[in-house]
């Protein structure tokens, strides 16, 4: 069980629903986590980095009442929940 009293470091694979769209958009909606589906209200920041050669794109999220930090590797096509703050 996680403590949700600050930011915490999660690091799990997860399962998102995301839209894909052009030019090289990607909207997270829904994911899910710890058994729960979860809908994506607001996107508040979104930036890119590089583990090796592959993009890794971040999104900092929100449900309306936790932030989370989700990413989405390119060369892999693995989602996963970085982190998430109450």
């Amino acid at each position: 069980m996680y403590e949700l009293n600050g930011p915490m470091d999660i690091g799990e694979n997860i399962s998102v629903i995301a839209l894909f769209g052009l030019p090289y958009k990607i909207k997270p909606v829904r994911f899910k986590w710890s058994g729960k589906l979860r809908e994506v209200k607001d996107i508040t920041y979104s930036w890119t980095t590089r583990e090796g050669q592959s993009n890794v794109y971040h999104f900092s999220v929100s449900d309306g009442k936790t932030l989370y930090e989700l990413s989405f590797n390119a060369t892999s096509l693995l989602w996963k929940l970085e982190k998430l703050e109450v």
